[in-house]
């Protein structure tokens, strides 16, 4: 009972791109096209020179690599050239195996061939290295985690089926150990793609084909092998040889897709496991005991067996929980993280509400003294004046302090600001908590005070100006005396703030005019 010698190995179903759409390039798809042909011919062709067409798809496909690299100039071109590399020995295997099927001779076991085959895989396993190097930087613990549960759960299978059987057959050492290099090697590779498979970010037609590459592969040679080591003999070879003629086409065709060519996006896998994906890993871990209560081949009288595959299965159920431990370690950082985010948002926030505090207060107040500014006066204003009435009168008072032009021009301007600054303290001390004391600009102030009449705001306008009495004692020792004169308007009836800034400063302009330092109110005609 021998391995068969000539079963087609593909390429990585390792992802290569990912992207934006790419030009239209149909060489992929008549490279399928003719190759889809030649398989029809070894379908229908009675001769033993069918047996040599494989070795024209093989052939054909490090053909298509180089053509594919050089015209789509993938990222990398170390994953392609030893996907190259591998199909070169694979195709000489395949005309050695041809070879003796057209002379009708039987091929050697283990033989040439099988050494060529066993060591394009070891070629293919290193392009798919080389893709996940590639692609991801560094291979990501989370994303060999999960392949290594679908390696370990198809490793459940490919031992009951294949390895367990060769094992219980009288083969010699040398042949059984090559054919169970073949089943083995075939689970690095499932591996090494696994990974790739699960961590590709955007599936390109690129992608998907050596997707197809590898199942067909992998379909195949479980055909091949598995009915050899049960029954001694490969049932439904030409199927099993056109799934490896099928698998060597799609790898062609991939490198030849532009696609090839798109920059490749991945995620590591251990952010999330969806549901499709959970589902199929727990399938895989209940194989074992299935195939136990199944008694396939006897197993269950088999101690060796049992205990490799409950070793197997241990070792799967051990993985899945780390692999669930990545998750939740996932989660949890994620969850600081969102935490920290929402607080550096939270201060964010309080910044703004404090920034956007800021310039409505600064355009609303006077930048020196802080006090109201015109505009802010004339917001009031209107609001107040729309409530005046004879039982609810309101007052205007402009101010204009006397002398502040000889404070300026005699101590500078920086003693003139200050000055200013203490003069608004001053008024603000002097008024009620409800009136509003505003800066109209250079040294002439504005007051607000509703629900003052006539016959009271004459004791107001006296407590401003007597408020003027005391020196105002500057930071650097000056003494500073100034008066001010008023120019007073009562309210007693709605009227527009333009109104009633006119009438008041007129009232001031007599004030001045009469030896400052007084009130004046203003007389409606």
């Amino acid at each position: 009972m021998g391995a068969r010698t000539g079963r087609r190995e593909g390429e990585p179903v390792g992802k290569t791109q990912v992207s934006l759409p790419a030009r239209r390039d149909a060489t992929a798809w008549v490279y399928a096209a003719a190759g889809a042909a030649l398989i029809v011919v070894y379908l229908v062709t009675a001769t033993a020179a069918r047996y040599m067409l494989p070795v024209l798809t093989a052939a054909s496909v490090v053909f298509a690599i180089a053509g594919g690299v050089i015209r789509n100039r993938p990222p990398s071109f170390l994953p392609w050239l030893l996907f190259a590399a591998g199909m070169a020995p694979y195709a000489v295997a395949d005309a050695i195996w041809g070879l003796y099927q057209v002379r009708d001779a039987e091929v050697p076991f283990p033989g040439a061939a099988d050494i060529l085959y066993l060591g394009s895989y070891l070629l293919f396993a290193a392009g798919l290295v080389a893709l996940a190097r590639q692609h991801s930087g560094r291979l990501h613990w989370a994303g060999w985690l999960d392949a290594g549960i679908v390696t370990l759960g198809f490793g459940i299978l490919s031992w009951a089926f294949i390895i367990a059987p060769y094992l219980r057959s009288e083969l010699s050492a040398w042949p059984l150990a090559v054919s169970i290099a073949y089943p083995v090697v075939d689970l690095v590779l499932l591996s090494v793609a696994a990974r790739l498979l699960l961590t590709t970010g955007r599936r390109t037609p690129s992608i998907l084909l050596c997707s197809g590459w590898l199942l067909v592969l992998l379909a195949a040679d479980g055909l091949y092998y598995g009915t050899m080591a049960t029954t001694g003999t490969a049932i439904a070879e030409d199927v099993s040889e056109v799934g490896w003629m099928v698998s060597s086409l799609l790898l062609g065709a991939a490198a030849l897709h532009p696609s090839v060519g798109w920059p490749t996006q991945l995620s590591d896998g251990k952010e999330r496991m969806p549901r499709k994906r959970l589902s199929i890993l727990i399938a895989l871990i209940l194989m074992g005991p299935l195939i136990v209560l199944a008694n396939v081949g006897g197993i269950r009288g088999q101690p060796v067996n049992i205990t490799v595959i409950v070793g197997m299965l241990a070792t799967l159920s051990l993985l899945l929980v780390l692999r669930i431990a990545f998750l939740a370690q996932y989660a949890q950082s994620r969850a600081i993280e969102a935490r920290t985010q929402a607080h550096y948002l939270a201060a964010s926030l309080r910044e703004q509400e404090e920034l956007q505090r800021q310039l409505s207060h600064q355009a609303t107040h006077d930048p020196l003294t802080g006090l109201a500014n015109r505009a802010l006066l004339d917001q009031r204003l209107e609001s107040a004046l729309s409530r005046c009435s004879a039982s609810f009168p309101a007052a205007l008072l402009m101010l204009d302090l006397d002398g502040f032009k000889e404070v300026n021009d005699t101590l500078g301007h920086p003693t003139g600001d200050e000055l200013l600054v203490d003069v608004a303290r001053r008024l603000t001390s002097r008024v009620r908590d409800q009136d509003m004391v505003a800066r109209l600009g250079g040294d002439e102030f504005a007051l607000l005070a509703e629900g003052v009449d006539v016959s009271t705001l004459f004791d107001y306008t006296r407590r401003i100006l007597d408020s003027f009495m005391d020196s105002f004692i500057l930071d650097r020792g000056h003494a500073v005396r100034v008066t001010t004169s008023i120019g007073a308007r009562s309210i007693t009836r709605p009227t527009t703030p333009a109104e009633a800034l006119r009438d008041a400063d007129i009232a001031l302009y007599r004030a001045k005019t009469a030896g400052k330092n007084q009130a004046v109110l203003f007389e409606t005609p």
